[in-house]
C-alpha cells in the first residue's frame, strides 16, 4: 500500500472487481484509520511497548497501567447502548462515538465546529425531520450521550416505546456517519429528504428482521411508526 499510494485516488485503492456495498463501507473505515498515518521511510517498521523503558512488553506494565486509570465516565445506563435490535457494527460505532474514539474529534475542534452529529446545519435539519416524523419536539443537548438518553425518553417511560425510539436513534446516527463519509471521501451528497428516507428504511429493516410477526408495513411505518405498532 505504501508503494502504490494510499492517498485519495492512489493505486492502493483500486480493485480487480467491483466491491459490494458492505465492502465499500469497510474501505471507508480503513481510510479513516489511515488519515493521520505518516510513513517514515528511513526508520524500521516495528512495534514498541512505550510502558516499559526497554520498549519490550510485560504483563506487569500493562496491569499497572490498567489499574491506575481513573474510572471512565459512563452513561447513566451503559447497557442501554447494547441494543439487541440494532446490528453489532452500529452499536460498536456508537460505543466509539460516546468515548470520542472516532477520527473526527480533533478536526472538529480545530475548525470550531460544535458537533457534526447534532448541531451542523445539514444534520441538524435531519434531526428536525426525524422529530417531526415521530411527533416530538425537543432541543438538542450539547453531548451525544445526553442526546441518546433524552431521545429515548421523549415518548414517556414506556419500555416498548423507548426501545423503538432507540432503534430510530441508532439508525439516524449511522446514516449521518455514512453520509459524512460519502461527502468526504466520495464527493457524493444526498439531500436531507434522502437521508431521512434511508433512516426510515434501515430502522424498518432492522425491526422487521428481528420480529417477523410485527404488524409492520413500510407505508405505515413511513407515515407514523408508533401508530403502526399500536403504541401511539
Amino acid at each position: 500500500m505504501s508503494q502504490l499510494g494510499w492517498g485519495e485516488g492512489g493505486e492502493a485503492w483500486r480493485w480487480r472487481q467491483r466491491l459490494f456495498v458492505w465492502e465499500e463501507e469497510m474501505v471507508g473505515d480503513i481510510i479513516l484509520l489511515l488519515v493521520n498515518v505518516t510513513l517514515q521511510v528511513t526508520r524500521d517498521d516495528k512495534w514498541l511497548w512505550t510502558l516499559e523503558n526497554s520498549n519490550a512488553f510485560s504483563v506487569r506494565s500493562l496491569y499497572n497501567f490498567l489499574t491506575l486509570q481513573p474510572p471512565a465516565e459512563q452513561p447513566d445506563d451503559p447497557s442501554s447502548i447494547w441494543h439487541k435490535d440494532v446490528p453489532l457494527k452500529v452499536v460498536l460505532f456508537v460505543w466509539r462515538l460516546f468515548r470520542d474514539r472516532l477520527p473526527t474529534k480533533d478536526n472538529l475542534l480545530r475548525r470550531g465546529v460544535i458537533h457534526l452529529f447534532l448541531h451542523c446545519n445539514f444534520f441538524g435539519t435531519v434531526w428536525h425531520s426525524i422529530y417531526s416524523w415521530i411527533g416530538i419536539s425537543v432541543a438538542n443537548p450539547l453531548y451525544v450521550s445526553d442526546h441518546f438518553h433524552q431521545f429515548g425518553f421523549c415518548g414517556g417511560l414506556g419500555r416498548r416505546r423507548r426501545s423503538l425510539l432507540q432503534v430510530i436513534w441508532f439508525a439516524t446516527m449511522w446514516e449521518i456517519w455514512k453520509e459524512r463519509n460519502n461527502r468526504l471521501f466520495k464527493g457524493k451528497e444526498c439531500s436531507v429528504f434522502q437521508v431521512v428516507d434511508r433512516i426510515k428504511s434501515i430502522s424498518y429493516m432492522w425491526l422487521k428482521a428481528k420480529y417477523v410477526t410485527l404488524p409492520l408495513n413500510l407505508h405505515g411505518w413511513w407515515l407514523s411508526p408508533f401508530t403502526m405498532l399500536g403504541i401511539g
